[in-house]
């Protein structure tokens, strides 16, 4: 790779953080958010793309103004698609087990 392609190629790396959760807190609404290593730590909301919602993967990426965050549209859909797909499962229950439906 040249050293062009290399400098454009890292330019471009982010981190992914999940939304997951939005609370109130006394000194204005926060974004609890979860990195790829699993760790959480709490964000003022204000600091985030507007209209964020609780389940959208962001990209956090370390620019010349700072740091900035997008939300990932694609992935937010299969992250949703792929949990409820996985919630259908479960409330579908399985016969051999006698699973049934989840009450939350």
């Amino acid at each position: 790779m040249k050293d062009k392609e290399r400098r454009s190629h890292a330019r471009h790396r982010f981190e992914r953080w999940v939304v997951d959760g939005i609370e109130d807190a006394p000194r204005g609404p926060v974004a609890r958010l979860e990195r790829e290593d699993g760790r959480t730590f709490d964000l003022p909301l204000s600091a985030l793309p507007d209209g964020v919602r609780e389940g959208d993967v962001l990209a956090l990426e370390d620019g010349p103004d700072g740091v900035t965050a997008r939300v990932l549209p694609r992935e937010t859909w299969a992250r949703r698609k792929a949990a409820q797909h996985e919630l259908d499962r479960l409330n579908a229950g399985d016969a051999h087990t006698g699973e049934g439906e989840i009450t939350l």
